[in-house]
């Protein structure tokens, strides 16, 4: 018996009275005693009790708001660009605005251009300058050449197209 007293005495000093409830469970596990002394009040219920009871936002509603509130400037930021975007088409690029000149020119005409002189956006429109071959000789100094201005809008599509300078091909213009 005072051996059980003493192992009792130690365990009290530590905290771990048996008597508490304290068990350990297969996996080495100890649970918290359930406190059962009179000097501490039972927890409340904030069912029962609702006039002293106040309302506490959890991090995980005070996120989800936040949230809320980020994803709704970020909807009228890019509600208000897709109003800009929607008066004024995106244009493309120098080099598609080339290949669509390129493209449509040689289905309009039938001739395939042998170089890009210049490309440029102007004011609202793509203004390219295309060199063609318009009557092929021999020897191939004697083609006859001729540069064309072909006039594309913001999404590529072709304008209008004239043929600027004719020339014969290795002769300096004058």
């Amino acid at each position: 018996m005072s051996e059980q007293t003493s192992t009792e005495d130690k365990q009290t000093a530590r905290g771990d009275d048996s008597s508490e409830g304290t068990t350990q469970q297969d996996s080495g596990e100890r649970r918290r005693p359930r406190r059962t002394s009179t000097s501490e009040s039972p927890r409340r219920s904030t069912a029962a009790s609702p006039s002293k009871s106040r309302p506490v936002k959890s991090k995980a509603s005070a996120t989800e708001s936040s949230a809320t509130k980020i994803s709704a400037s970020k909807a009228s930021a890019a509600k208000s660009e897709e109003t800009k975007t929607a008066s004024e088409p995106p244009r493309v690029s120098t080099v598609q605005a080339v290949k669509k000149a390129v493209e449509q020119f040689s289905a309009l005409t039938g001739r395939s251009p042998e170089s890009v002189v210049g490309a440029r956006w102007v004011d609202d429109h793509w203004a390219v300058r295309l060199e063609v071959v318009e009557s092929r000789r021999v020897p191939d100094t004697a083609d006859l050449l001729a540069e064309y201005d072909i006039q594309l809008d913001g999404q590529g599509e072709l304008l209008e197209y004239s043929r600027q300078n004719r020339y014969v091909r290795g002769r300096p213009s004058e």
